[in-house]
């Protein structure tokens, strides 16, 4: 292979990388980049819908303990009111 056809496959090899190079960087900028932003951004969202999911949890658990408080209250006035029933039921007490 004479040598002229060497020098012109290198400027030719030199000139499609020199375009290449370019086109491949503007490929990663305005398409792949976009693309890893909007990834990030839902794997964002899933964080943030668990710890939502989390906060609803707690705030539920806090509702249903308040609840069996108050339930927890409501037996001890009754076992408090059944009581008092049956003294009153029984008559005077003899002392």
């Amino acid at each position: 292979m004479p040598w002229w056809q060497v020098q012109d496959l290198m400027i030719t090899g030199a000139a499609i990388v020199a375009v290449l190079i370019p086109v491949t960087a503007f490929t990663l900028r305005f398409a792949i980049k976009p693309f890893l932003k909007d990834m990030a951004e839902i794997k964002a969202a899933r964080r943030g819908e668990l710890g939502a999911t989390a906060d609803a949890q707690d705030h539920r658990l806090a509702r249903i303990e308040n609840q069996l408080d108050g339930l927890e209250s409501s037996v001890r006035q009754l076992t408090e009111v059944i009581q008092f029933d049956r003294q009153l039921k029984s008559g005077p007490s003899k002392e």
